[in-house]
C-alpha cells in the first residue's frame, strides 16, 4: 500500500479509489516509442444507480467486471507515460443499466488525463508550435488545437443583444 501511495504523489494521482499495484511499470514499445505503461485499478462501492438513481441497499447495484482505459498521463522523466487504469463496471438489478466507475483524473469519455490538458495550455502559453507542443505531451496536434480552441471560447466575448446605443 505504501509503494501505492508514492506512486500515485508521484504521479499527482489525488483520487483515493485508484491504487497502483506493486511492479506495475512496465517499459515497452507504443506507436513507435519507447513507453512507460503503470497498471492501476479503480473501484469503490456506488451509493446509487446512475442511470435511474435508485439507492444502492441490499445489492441493488454491484461489481460487474472491469474495463480497461489507456489514460495519457504527462511525461514523467525519458518517456512518454500512460496508465492503463480498470474501471470498475456495476450493473443494476432495478433498470438493468450498467456504467463505470468515475474519477477526478480524467473526464468522461476522455483518455486524455486533465494535468496533460494543463501542461498543453501552459505550454501553448510559450512560442512553440503546435506539432513541438503535441511532440512534448505524447498527443496529435489535433488535440492540442483542440484543447486551445475549447480553452479560448471560455475568454472570447458573447454578446447577446446590441447596446442601446451604439454610439
Amino acid at each position: 500500500m505504501l509503494y501505492s501511495n508514492d506512486m500515485k504523489k508521484l504521479l499527482d494521482i489525488q483520487d483515493k479509489n485508484i491504487t497502483i499495484e506493486e511492479n506495475a511499470i512496465e517499459i515497452k514499445q507504443f506507436k513507435g516509442k519507447m513507453s512507460k505503461f503503470i497498471t492501476a485499478k479503480l473501484t469503490y462501492t456506488p451509493t446509487h444507480c446512475e442511470c435511474c438513481g435508485i439507492k444502492n441497499e441490499d445489492y441493488t447495484v454491484y461489481k460487474n467486471g472491469t474495463k480497461t482505459s489507456r489514460i495519457t498521463l504527462p511525461i514523467s522523466g525519458v518517456y512518454p507515460t500512460y496508465l492503463n487504469l480498470k474501471k470498475q463496471r456495476f450493473f443494476c438489478k432495478s433498470c438493468g443499466c450498467s456504467f463505470s466507475a468515475k474519477t477526478s483524473i480524467v473526464q468522461k469519455h476522455c483518455f486524455i488525463s486533465d494535468h496533460t490538458k494543463a501542461k498543453i495550455l501552459i505550454k501553448s502559453t510559450d512560442a512553440q508550435s503546435l506539432t513541438d507542443i503535441a511532440k512534448d505531451c505524447s498527443v496529435s496536434t489535433n488535440t492540442v488545437q483542440r484543447i486551445i480552441t475549447k480553452e479560448a471560447k471560455k475568454y472570447k466575448p458573447y454578446y447577446h443583444a446590441l447596446p442601446k446605443h451604439l454610439s
